[in-house]
């Protein structure tokens, strides 16, 4: 039997696992609900403005952020297609591609939450990225999901 899936190595992928201080129904929200996303989502030295967030959350509905430098420096828009979606504890998603990025194809996102007590498990994924990029991406993440704590802890 022979499976075709690609395997992502190790080193291609980030992987990540936190656990906020919030019920899942909680974090849940705060990647799906526009106005959630706009108060968190990003590295620390971008935000992103309400207006930029466009969230159709149903199976292949779409997830999109353009992330803005304060004082009007760069933007960075990202994209998404939803291939799953189990309330409150599934979330996948497939990026464009960027190729002024570097990023000739699309990654997978998967974020996973989990109870944990009171709190909630999050394990994200996202890969595969080429061997440059995956830092890049794994720093933004732990800079985003900074944010979502203290978001949460509010």
């Amino acid at each position: 039997m022979s499976d075709s899936t690609p395997m992502t190595a190790p080193d291609q992928e980030v992987l990540i696992t936190r656990v906020f201080d919030a019920p899942r129904e909680e974090v849940f929200k705060a990647w799906t609900d526009p106005d959630e996303v706009a108060a968190w989502y990003g590295p620390e030295h971008m935000d992103v403005p309400r207006e930029k967030v466009r969230i159709d959350l149903r199976v292949g509905g779409r997830w999109e952020v353009t992330m803005v430098q304060p004082g009007g420096g760069m933007e960075f828009a990202i994209g998404y297609e939803i291939l799953e979606l189990v309330e409150p504890e599934l979330i996948v998603m497939r990026s464009d591609p960027m190729p002024e990025a570097g990023m000739h194809e699309p990654v997978v996102v998967r974020v996973e939450l989990h109870d944990h007590g009171a709190k909630t498990r999050m394990t994200l994924s996202d890969g595969p990225y080429p061997p440059a990029g995956r830092g890049h991406a794994e720093a933004g993440y732990n800079a985003a999901l900074d944010k979502l704590a203290k978001h949460l802890g509010h």
